[in-house]
C-alpha cells in the first residue's frame, strides 16, 4: 500500500511519500523533489525505571549528521509504528515545527 502527497511546512512545499511493506515501512520526505539521506530506524524495547522504547538509527546512504539522526528519531516516535522503517529524507531545515507538521500529516493517513 502507497500513499503519495504534497504539504506545505513553513513556507517549503514538501513531498511525502510512504509506502508499506509486510517487514517495513518506506517514507520518502523531501523538500527537494528527490532522495535524500536514508537512514534505517528500529524500535528497541528499553528495559528500565520508565518502560519506554529507544528507537536506533542508522544512515546507510547520504548525511550521517546530528540533525537527520535526530530527525529520524522523532519521526519514528511521532508516527508510532512497530516495524522497522526505511527512511529517506531531504530536508532544507530539520526545525522541530517542520517535523510535527509532518508528522502530523502522516498520523492523518491512518495506515498501520
Amino acid at each position: 500500500m502507497s500513499h503519495i502527497f504534497a504539504i506545505n511546512t513553513c513556507g517549503y512545499h514538501t513531498d511525502i511519500a510512504v509506502t508499506i511493506y509486510s517487514n517495513r515501512i518506506f517514507i520518502i520526505i523531501s523538500h527537494f523533489k528527490k532522495l535524500g539521506s536514508l537512514i534505517t530506524v528500529n524500535r528497541e524495547s528499553a528495559l528500565n525505571q520508565f518502560n519506554s522504547n529507544i528507537f536506533s538509527t542508522n544512515v546507510i546512504f547520504g548525511k550521517d549528521e546530528i540533525d537527520v539522526h535526530a530527525a529520524a528519531r522523532y519521526i519514528a516516535e511521532q508516527i508510532n509504528i512497530d516495524k522497522p522503517l526505511l527512511l529517506s529524507i531531504s530536508l532544507k531545515d530539520y526545525n522541530k515545527e517542520i517535523l510535527k507538521i509532518i508528522t502530523d500529516s502522516i498520523n492523518q493517513l491512518k495506515l498501520w
